[in-house]
């Protein structure tokens, strides 16, 4: 008896889980037509901007794995450095987007829905570790101004992280400590977590100005850019 009744609760549970992600994702897709022109606008030039700089470091770490392959061990080094150095100013910018966005959600009373961070978008265990953290609070928490602040201060401590694990990386092929040839794995790996968390970024904007467009707020808007 007791298990039949283990049955019916579980059973429930599950059939309320399903239907409130059907909802949540209708939720969003009702939000993502709210953003209005200007919005549109101003998510246009940041992404470009972002997308440009990120296109740069890949241009670089692509340029820097071919040579080596082709034996050019010092050319690839110096690429290696070069990518970091590009990586290093990047960085700094996300998270300064990333903090504007945080300040900006609290102009908005009605913020649009967000998804916590996926594992397995994630190559590094510690970039992997945070968004199983971003999930798990994610579903105590209960508005969505918060959840969004939440994902926003996930991704400013994963660019952190991922940032240091690549200058410890390229300081060690650089420096040719003995398990240098390992890091190169760890390169590739870092890289393709700065394109996943750069990606999540900008999704993260496009919610927080189509829930100023709905508010109305496009006055503020500029400040974004700049």
């Amino acid at each position: 008896m007791w298990w039949m009744i283990g049955a019916s609760v579980l059973s429930c549970l599950a059939i309320l889980f399903l239907f409130g992600r059907r909802n949540e994702r209708a939720v969003r897709r009702d939000w993502q037509l709210l953003l209005s022109p200007r919005g549109d606008k101003v998510y246009r030039t940041i992404e470009g901007r972002v997308e440009s700089e990120m296109a740069l470091a890949n241009l670089t770490y692509d340029e820097a794995f071919a040579v080596r392959e082709i034996g050019s061990v010092d050319e690839a080094k110096h690429l290696l450095d070069v990518g970091y150095r590009v990586i290093e100013r990047f960085s700094p910018n996300m998270l300064h987007l990333l903090a504007t966005m945080a300040k900006f959600s609290r102009m908005v009373s009605a913020m649009a829905p967000v998804t916590p961070l996926r594992p397995r978008d994630f190559r590094l265990t510690e970039l992997a570790s945070l968004a199983y953290l971003n999930g798990l609070i994610h579903r105590f928490l209960v508005s969505t101004a918060e959840r969004f602040r939440l994902r926003v201060y996930i991704l400013g401590q994963s660019f952190g992280l991922a940032t240091r694990a690549l200058l410890r990386s390229t300081q060690r092929i650089v420096g040719g400590e003995p398990e240098a040839e390992r890091e190169w794995d760890q390169v590739d790996a870092v890289r393709q977590d700065f394109d996943t968390l750069t990606r999540d970024s900008l999704d993260t904007l496009r919610v927080l100005l189509t829930s100023l467009a709905a508010e109305r707020r496009d006055e503020v808007l500029g400040q974004l850019e700049d």
